[in-house]
């Protein structure tokens, strides 16, 4: 499967470790050139708010025979982003024992400091949002801002707090008319279902 395929679904990626097919990016997190001709990369996937979906290098890969070539450099963190990746092949690793020294130390780190936000993780899991949300960002949703006197105007936010019943996002742009809110400013999101079907998202100020 591709990350561009109609059928891709963030859910199946979010702490798991991959396959992609990646060449370049092998070759230049590798601790050196390798004469083994690799054709994939084993990832750990995860997501920083901020940055959206992410992954952490940890090995280059031949697909074709299984073989790890066990490269991963364990002081250091190689990370890139979802736009690196967008267009590429990828399969989830199923195998619980990779057999590189490390990797769970590794790991274990990235969950201390990325998968930390429970409400964040929960609100991950609402697909409601799904329609809203940006391609590679899952926290990131497409918001309008409504208030009497003024142009309804189109923002982002980034969804951080939930109690199940109330959702609130982290204002990611600053409005260019006066709504009494501001870049950064944390709002409560509505749900806004029209006659016709179609459904936003809004928070009337």
């Amino acid at each position: 499967m591709r990350f561009s395929d109609d059928e891709f679904k963030f859910r199946e990626i979010i702490n798991k470790i991959l396959i992609i097919k990646n060449i370049n990016i092998g070759i230049n997190l590798a601790r050196e050139n390798t004469v083994d001709n690799f054709d994939s990369i084993l990832c750990y996937c995860y997501v920083d708010e901020e940055a959206g979906i992410s992954f952490e290098y940890l090995s280059s890969y031949i697909l074709k025979g299984n073989i790890l070539l066990n490269n991963l450099k364990k002081d250091c963190m190689y990370k890139f982003r979802f736009k690196n990746i967008e267009n590429d092949e990828y399969i989830i690793f199923n195998n619980e024992n990779t057999g590189i020294n490390d990797i769970d130390i590794k790991i274990k780190k990235i969950k201390e400091f990325y998968d930390s936000n429970e409400d964040t993780k929960e609100l991950r899991k609402y697909t409601i949002f799904d329609p809203f949300r940006v391609n590679g960002f899952p926290d990131h949703v497409e918001i309008y801002l409504y208030k009497e006197g003024l142009n309804t105007e189109k923002l982002y936010v980034r969804l951080c707090k939930t109690d199940g019943e109330r959702n609130f996002g982290k204002l990611l742009n600053e409005p260019y008319q006066d709504f009494g809110i501001h870049l950064h400013d944390i709002i409560e999101i509505f749900i806004l279902k029209y006659n016709s079907g179609k459904i936003i998202l809004l928070h009337q100020c």
